[in-house]
Order: structure tokens, then sequence, then C-alpha cells
């Protein structure tokens, strides 16, 4: 229980990769506010949680507003008292050329991807210093790193998150609030479902990644209980790449 009675919030915890941080953080004692902006979802999530013995809340959450993540996040704080971990999860990607991307689908992706967690950061820091420490971890993403065809938007969305997580551990690390990044590669969850189905992407998919096969969203909870525990304690501004070795290279 490496996360024994750890308040956590998770964006995007309704569905995919989220769903499955949820549950396996509380799975290791976190104390867990799954948000997303389907209630239902969050709240299902959050019933799942607590029929296997753990503690969760669901919220609904719209992580590109403002005045709503202040008020959820200060509810959060009142549930439970404290806020020990943020998981910025939440995301959204739109598969278009560049030349046809529309201004948008452009800025939508942004709002979620990049400036949710920036806002949701912000809002909890008052309860994280307030405890004395703190634990945010950006979920990036290789294509922030490795650049993919028609996904402009989307990996410029992850490239800033990668960098906006480098800010936030510079400033915030001398307060004991430690920021962090996730980048999955590849993994066969809602949101890629495409690839899944495209058997000439599933061979490529499997061709070049050095282990062989693609990730499964099960494969990036240790390396977030790792960074929401007292384990992390002496990383900040890191970002752990879990994708079987996608960008280690490219065969030809």
């Amino acid at each position: 229980m490496r996360l024994a009675d750890k308040v956590t919030i998770v964006t995007g915890g309704g569905a995919g990769l989220g769903r499955v941080f949820a549950i396996g953080l509380a799975a290791e004692g976190a104390k867990m506010a799954v948000t997303d902006v389907d209630l239902a979802a969050s709240q299902q999530v959050a019933a799942e949680i607590n029929t296997s013995g753990g503690s969760a809340v669901g919220y609904a959450l719209d992580v590109t507003d403002g005045e709503a993540i202040n008020s959820v996040v200060a509810q959060i704080d009142e549930d439970f008292g404290q806020i020990d971990v943020l998981v910025n999860n939440a995301g959204i990607r739109y598969i278009s050329p560049f030349m046809k991307t529309d201004i948008g689908s452009w800025q939508k992706t942004i709002d979620i991807n990049l400036t949710g967690p920036f806002l949701c950061s912000q809002a909890v820091i008052p309860s994280m210093l307030r405890g004395g420490k703190g634990k945010i971890i950006n979920i990036a993403s290789t294509s922030g790193v490795l650049a993919v065809s028609k996904r402009s938007a989307y990996c410029a969305s992850k490239a800033g998150l990668l960098g906006l997580t480098k800010v936030m551990a510079f400033e915030l690390s001398s307060q004991n609030i430690l920021v962090n990044a996730i980048a999955p590669g590849p993994t066969e969850t809602p949101m890629n479902a495409p690839y899944f189905s495209d058997p000439e992407m599933m061979e490529i998919l499997k061709r070049e990644t050095p282990r062989g096969a693609w990730g499964q969203p099960e494969d990036h909870v240790g390396a977030a209980v790792f960074l929401a525990s007292d384990d992390s304690d002496h990383v900040c501004g890191a970002t752990i790449v879990v994708d079987g070795g996608w960008l280690a290279g490219k065969g030809y």
C-alpha cells in the first residue's frame, strides 16, 4: 500500500488510461477523486473502486473551464480534507493533415491537453502547500517527442506539456511539490481503437516496437504509482517513457 491515504485526483478518469490509473492507484491505498467530463463514467469508476474495498468519489469536471476546476477542487479538498496527488490525464486527439486542421479542433486540443493541466495544477497547489507536500503527474505522450503525421495539434500539445512539466518542476520543487511526466507509447485504448482495427498499422507497431508488442493501459500504472509515492521524492522534472522501446529507434 505505497499510497495509503494519499488523496489523489485523476482527470479524464472515466475511461481509457484514466480509468486504469484511478483503479491502479486506489489498489495501492490512494483515496481517489475520479473526475471526468462524463459524470456517470466517473461515478462508475468510483463505484468499482469502492466495491473492491477502496475509497473513491466521482465528480464531473471539464478541464477547459477554469471556474469549474476551482469549484470542483475546492469540493474535493473539503470532502477529503487535503489533496496529495494530481494526475493530469484528460486528453483528446484529432487526426487530420496539417493543412486541413481547422482552428476549432486545434484550439480544443490545446485547451484540453495543455491548458487543462495548467489550470488544474494551479488549482490544487494551495492544498498541497498547506499539507507540506504534493505530487503532480502530467500524462504526456511519445508523440510529444517523436512527431506523428496528421496529428499537429496533438503533438504540439504534448510537446508543450513536457515543457510545462519542466517549468513547474523548477519553480515548485523548493516548496516540496514535485512535478513529473509519463509519456506512454502506442497503447491499446479506446482513443487508439482505429490503430487496432488496421492490420497494416498493427504490423508497423509490432515491427517498430523492440518488445514486439504495443502497450496495454495497465503497463503505465507502475510508473504512476512510483511518481505518486514517497519512493520518487528525489525525482523532479523527469519524463518516464513507457513505450516498449518505441522511441529507442526505428528499423529500416
